[in-house]
This record gives structure tokens, sequence and C-alpha cells, in this order.
């Protein structure tokens, strides 16, 4: 483990390297929150995996500003929003990112088909070595996965492939329209035998592909409600586009309806 990132009266944030054999990847960063309280105490917490690792807590290390999640987590456990929680930040592969974050291929061979790969690694390698390391509630009632874009995709895939492992999944933004045939037939066939939260947003203003975006999601929603044993939450951000600056002003209210929330479908 590598020197502490950050340390204040808050949370803190630290980082360390694991290969993935699995995808032919050496020396992948891992990004570790540990709320406030936590070196003090001997509380155990809930976990939450996130996909895009250098875009949620250092703006030296995103792609276009960060998500500031150790911030957002700081303050609602300072407003007792929250008892806390512990935030696993995966890097993405760079160039393979594509390829990790969907177990389909895209459209017009936009790569793809290593998700599952990726989705392997996070549940058979790396949440025993977290649930190792740190102090965890590693059951599925308190494990969830989040990202955004095709991140979303890839925790959506994660939650339905391996419901025994997550019981709450953030989609933001999610990228259905990448392999949209295989992600609907995917819900359709789960089966699922327990209960799964899900928080999904989109905004209407995507990019180049904006109707897709929100016309999926809309899709997608309606398929959720369908399910007896998905839960959500499904909100349309007017005006909102595709960057790290719109997830992470949704990101706050999305993590307290996961982890701390009651109810069931909200539309919005």
């Amino acid at each position: 483990m590598s020197p502490l990132l950050k340390r204040s009266i808050a949370g803190t944030i630290s980082t360390f390297n694991i290969d993935i054999p699995r995808l032919a990847a050496a020396a992948r960063r891992i990004w570790v929150y540990l709320p406030p309280g936590y070196e003090a105490g001997d509380l155990r917490y809930p976990v939450l995996y996130m996909h895009d690792g250098q875009n949620l807590f250092d703006p030296e290390t995103s792609f276009c500003g960060d998500w500031g999640v150790g911030k957002t987590l700081d303050k609602l456990c300072r407003r007792k929003k929250t008892k806390g929680v512990i935030v696993v930040g995966i890097d993405n592969g760079g160039l393979e990112r594509w390829n990790e974050y969907s177990p389909w291929g895209g459209p017009d061979g936009e790569g793809g088909g290593s998700g599952d790969k990726y989705a392997r690694f996070i549940v058979e390698d790396l949440k025993p070595l977290i649930d190792g390391k740190f102090r965890t509630l590693p059951d599925r009632e308190n494990t969830g996965v989040a990202g955004s874009s095709l991140g979303g995709t890839i925790s959506f895939y994660m939650a339905l492939k391996y419901p025994g492992v997550f019981s709450r999944a953030g989609l933001f933004s999610p990228s259905f329209w990448f392999a949209r045939v295989e992600a609907v037939d995917l819900v359709k066939k789960a089966g699922l035998k327990q209960d799964l939260r899900v928080y999904m947003d989109v905004g209407t203003e995507e990019g180049d592909r904006k109707e897709e975006y929100l016309e999926d999601a809309r899709l997608m929603s309606c398929i959720f409600s369908d399910e007896k044993k998905i839960e959500q939450r499904f909100v349309v951000d007017e005006g909102g586009i595709h960057n790290e600056k719109a997830w992470a002003a949704r990101f706050p209210a999305a993590f307290l309806w996961l982890f701390e929330g009651k109810g069931r479908v909200t539309n919005e």
C-alpha cells in the first residue's frame, strides 16, 4: 500500500497497484477511500466498487475534471447523512477501456468483448483482496458497483451477472447503445431471485447520441419496472451533459438512495 495521498479530519485516500493476468494488464492502479474515523475505530463498512478510478478523486489524474467522491462522502458523513462507506476505484485501461467495459462486441467492430474477464477480476480477485485488507461488510447487502457511460454499462452487467455479490448498482448515463439488444436480453434472462437496487440517470444533452442515451435509458427503466426483484430510481437530468461534472453533481443523491434510502420506484 502506498503512502496516503490525502489525510484530514475526514476520510483518507490511498492507492496500490495490482496485475490483472486475465486482461494481460500489469500494475493497474486501485484507489481506496476510507471514511472519516476509520483508522481510529473498529467499525466495518459497506463497499462501493467504481470504474474509471482516474476520474473519481483527483483532478490531476482525471480526463475532464473529477467526481470529488471523497469530498462528497466526507461532507455527507459530517452532516450525518451516512455512517460511511469504503470506495474502491479501479483505473480504466486507457485504450482498452472500450474492451474492458463491455462483455459484448460493439457496433461496427467498435471494441468490447473483455467485460466478463474484467468483471471476474473484480469479483474473484479484487474483492477478496479488499475484504482481507480492510474492515468491510463483505456480504451482498453491503456491496455495490457504479460507473458512468460504458462504466455504467459494465456496472449493469456485473449487478445482473453476479447478484450474489452485488445488491445495488449505480448507472450514470449508461451506454446501452453499445450493445442494446444484448443488454435488454440480459435483464430478461437474469431470473433474479434476490432484490437488486438500481439507480439510473441520463442527461438530455448527452452529445451526438443524446437521443439514443435518453431513449435507451427510458426503455431500460420500463424493463426494470417489470422485474419484481428490481427496485429502481430513474432520473432524467434536464440539460445534463456527458461528463464528470454532471455525474459528480448527481452522485450525492444517487449514493444516498442506493445505500441509505428506502422505498420502491421513483421516476423523475
